[in-house]
């Protein structure tokens, strides 16, 4: 199944990074820092998560996705539009738990980068893609449109820790 392009960029990104990486290199620790493992539950947290809402969205009927004030806005377009990752600490939710284990890492973040496409896509043909469909915690509201680059660019930028960490940088 192909993916929407951004989603498609991302998995891709995944693939290149981390998919030829065996388990024990996923799990090695890094001091101070999530290994491998840990990034990659942390997205696919996120990607759970943000389809989640959006499943929610869709059985209930509502948006109830909120204006975004002028700094979430300024943030949006430095993260999603830029690419500029300033270090904040992850939302609680998409923080990692070890609920993944290491060589169920990369299964795991595909099936949940495939259930998200789903969902966005499910939301768009309902709502509309210029319509906010649900809440980021830094961004409020963001269109089918905004969460796809959201997660694509997200993903880039969690790939060059993983290629760093696995020495292939």
């Amino acid at each position: 199944m192909r993916l929407d392009a951004f989603l498609q960029s991302a998995l891709d990104a995944i693939e290149e990074a981390a998919g030829t990486l065996d388990a024990r290199v996923m799990a090695r620790p890094v001091a101070g820092r999530w290994s491998i493992a840990e990034i990659l539950e942390h997205l696919t947290l996120a990607f759970t998560a943000n389809a989640t809402g959006l499943e929610k969205a869709l059985a209930s009927g509502e948006l109830r996705a909120r204006t975004p004030r002028f700094r979430q806005r300024l943030a949006r377009v430095l993260v999603v539009d830029v690419g500029f990752f300033p270090r904040v600490e992850a939302p609680e939710m998409t923080r990692p738990r070890a609920s993944i284990p290491p060589d169920r890492a990369l299964a795991a973040i595909c099936d949940a980068l495939t259930t998200l496409d789903t969902a966005l896509t499910r939301v768009a043909a309902r709502f509309g893609e210029a319509v906010a469909v649900s809440n980021h915690p830094y961004f409020a509201g963001l269109t089918v449109r905004q969460w796809r680059k959201f997660h694509w660019r997200h993903t880039v930028h969690h790939m060059r820790q993983v290629r760093a960490r696995a020495g292939t940088v």
